[in-house]
């Protein structure tokens, strides 16, 4: 191909697909190898086992990525979170907390990705705790959906699923 406003069919099932979904540039395939390659070689010297990922008992044999990995990808990707409280009930009468974040994800100022992430007082490991009257509980709660948005957000922005999973240690 000589330029990028030239049409090069290499499918005929292609021919009829609209130009606006070529989302491929001509050097794109070049530039994702060597962003995954990049990626894959700072998973391997970079991130810690038990640290920044790993396996939860019972729960398969795929790693799942911690908040301190997604932390370490977030300055990595150059990328800036922030959260919105998408919502909450905070009923102490029904013993019931719920919190709803949505974490989204900048490069220079452009949005480059979501996730939302959400966490209550019904989760079978926080029921104990709700049941005796520990509120100190409902801080945790309100934590662990941000870092469900932020790690969910991270997986998807960095590509990182090829590696890692998430929530199966929460």
């Amino acid at each position: 191909m000589s330029n990028n406003s030239d049409i090069q069919v290499i499918n005929k099932d292609l021919v009829n697909v609209p130009l606006k979904f070529n989302l491929l540039e001509d050097n794109d395939i070049e530039q994702a190898s060597i962003v995954f390659d990049a990626m894959r070689q700072y998973v391997k010297r970079y991130l810690k086992e038990k640290v920044d990922y790993g396996t939860i008992p019972y729960c398969g044999n795929k790693d799942v990525l911690f908040k301190a990995g997604a932390e370490k990808l977030i300055r990595l990707f150059k990328l800036r979170p922030t959260f919105d409280l998408i919502d909450k009930i905070v009923d102490y009468d029904k013993d019931l907390f719920h919190y709803h974040y949505r974490c989204s994800l900048f490069r220079y100022g452009d949005l480059v990705g979501q996730c939302d992430g959400l966490a209550n007082s019904r989760e079978k490991k926080f029921v104990k705790q709700i049941l005796a009257k520990d509120y100190t509980i409902v801080n945790t709660i309100c934590k662990m959906a941000q870092k469900r948005s932020l790690v969910g957000s991270v997986l998807i922005v960095c590509g990182a699923s090829e590696y890692f999973t998430q929530d199966l240690e929460d």
